[in-house]
């Protein structure tokens, strides 16, 4: 794998899916979002997956695998993350729930709201997962249906009501169990070493967590990246992070895609800037697994309405090639 490339999933944006050289500080290739579209992005099961709207989408040498989501509501799937050798799990936001697939059909539902009388769709806004001490760590913007704050102008996005859940299973129910709170929009969990890491997006905030003896999670560690950015996606690079930042989530919607380089002498430093859209996924450019991929893309239909506004279709240099 060449450490220096790496994949952008983009949602919200003219292309879905964004191949960065950082040696070069260049993009090489993209995947217009008229052929598909991106919430979030893993690699599993020598394939690449992706999580959108109600479905879960799986490209490989084979083709596109699309796989409905299950669930009352819209799902809004967010993020997909491969929590064990056999398993993805799928954060359902629309439903308030994370799902797991075994690469052939959904087995097994976590919820948080698992014992309320009546949830709305998109009540707590779930929209990320870790397997995380015997169980599962989810990240919310909300302990309580944030849509009625919404629907009541009240500002969510900025009054610190993010939380993270720990939910277990015990007897075929969820147990959940809040072990961090006062956050603003949390995305992109992520855990290294003893750690638990994840983005306060609205403030433009990387947050490191530790592990106290009563098994909740304590803020060690705060670094401000951005005031113009909405600071999601994240991935370990040499001594540090590159991070994700999205400014249309910002009044003005000005700015475009931004990727910062966190080093772990806190040091900040702009290592791509992009047009207008959202990052919400990065991930190493596996070659192996995106030349087929890319091949793929290359071929396929039009899934989504062709806008003249989506950009043409891109192959990938032979430069960057397997």
């Amino acid at each position: 794998m060449n450490n220096s490339l790496i994949l952008l999933g983009c949602v919200n944006t003219r292309a879905s899916l964004i191949g960065i050289d950082l040696n070069n500080r260049k993009a090489f290739w993209y995947c217009p979002a008229n052929i598909l579209r991106v919430c979030s992005i893993c690699y599993a099961f020598n394939a690449l997956y992706v999580s959108s709207d109600n479905m879960l989408t799986k490209i490989s040498a084979k083709g596109l695998e699309d796989y409905k989501i299950p669930g009352k509501y819209d799902n809004y799937a967010h993020s997909v993350k491969l929590i064990s050798d056999s398993q993805l799990a799928i954060a359902d936001t629309g439903n308030s729930q994370i799902h797991f697939f075994d690469g052939e059909q959904f087995t097994l539902t976590f919820s948080p709201l698992e014992n309320w009388d009546s949830i709305p769709i998109d009540a707590i806004h779930v929209n990320d997962v870790l397997s995380w001490d015997s169980g599962l760590l989810v990240s919310a913007f909300s302990y309580q249906p944030f849509t009625v704050f919404k629907q009541t102008k009240f500002d969510w996005q900025h009054a610190g009501l993010g939380c993270l859940y720990h939910l277990q299973r015990f007897e075929h129910r969820t147990i959940s169990r809040i072990v961090a709170a006062g956050l603003q929009c949390p995305h992109t969990l992520t855990q290294f070493a003893d750690h638990v890491y994840c983005c306060a997006s609205a403030q433009g905030d990387w947050i490191q967590f530790a592990l106290s003896p009563q098994k909740l999670l304590y803020e060690a560690q705060r670094t401000h990246v951005t005031d113009t950015h909405f600071l999601r996606g994240a991935l370990c690079y040499q001594d540090g992070w590159i991070l994700g930042g999205s400014s249309r989530r910002h009044e003005d919607g000005s700015g475009g895609m931004q990727l910062y380089y966190l080093a772990d002498d806190g040091k900040i430093e702009t290592i791509w800037q992009g047009g207008s859209g959202e990052i919400y996924d990065i991930l190493y450019w596996d070659q192996e697994i995106m030349g087929d991929v890319c091949a793929v893309l290359e071929h396929a239909a039009i899934r989504f309405s062709d806008d003249k506004d989506f950009p043409p279709r891109s192959i990938l240099p032979k430069e960057y090639r397997t």
